[in-house]
């Protein structure tokens, strides 16, 4: 962290907490935005029940990119990439794609379901620029999230967050944490 608040203090970064490998500059920099106005989208128990039995049971996770698994198992199941749903990703949760794409979330980049197993934790980590916002829906479980120096449990609400914070996600429940994870374009880039 000394390193951090060193080039904080150069001039280099603008937080030590906030540290991509490429930064727009002038972007509000925010680890949680609890004032986001999101398009409305509550996920029913019906919606959520599907996620998790339509991926989860079914196996259909795939191993989390750049191994971000520091304890148990991580792992997340895609349903759009650079804004286009994946038809066949999104048959496999039957009206969920729909209902993000009805939402109209502005900008959207990425959608998938994110699975944290029983007592796993990943990495601190950080996104790779500051230009998105990350909308965290629960759908079945609870995990804490801690982003630079807030921790956040995430159970019932949804969560918006800059993820070129450093974050790290932690579950120390006996049953699975699943959440539904939206990328969108930060407003600052609109």
């Amino acid at each position: 962290k000394q390193w951090y608040q060193r080039r904080v203090r150069g001039g280099l970064l603008p937080s030590a907490y906030q540290r991509p490998k490429s930064l727009v500059s002038g972007l509000r920099a925010e680890p949680i935005w609890s004032d986001y106005t999101l398009p409305e989208l509550v996920l029913t128990e019906e919606e959520r029940n599907t996620i998790v039995d339509n991926v989860i049971y079914k196996g259909l996770f795939g191993e989390m990119e750049g191994n971000l698994g520091k304890v148990g198992v991580w792992g997340y199941y895609s349903l759009a990439d650079q804004g286009t749903f994946n038809k066949k990703s999104c048959e496999a949760v039957p009206g969920i794609c729909d209902r993000i794409e009805d939402a109209k979330f502005p900008h959207l980049d990425k959608v998938y379901v994110s699975l944290l197993y029983p007592e796993s934790a990943t990495w601190s980590h950080t996104a790779p620029d500051n230009t998105k916002l990350s909308v965290i829906l629960p759908v079945a479980g609870s995990t804490k999230l801690r982003i630079a120096d807030t921790t956040v449990v995430i159970s019932e609400d949804t969560v918006v967050i800059d993820p070129s914070f450093e974050k790290e996600f932690v579950n120390e429940e006996q049953d699975a944490a699943v959440v539904l994870v939206i990328s969108v374009a930060h407003p600052g880039t609109i």
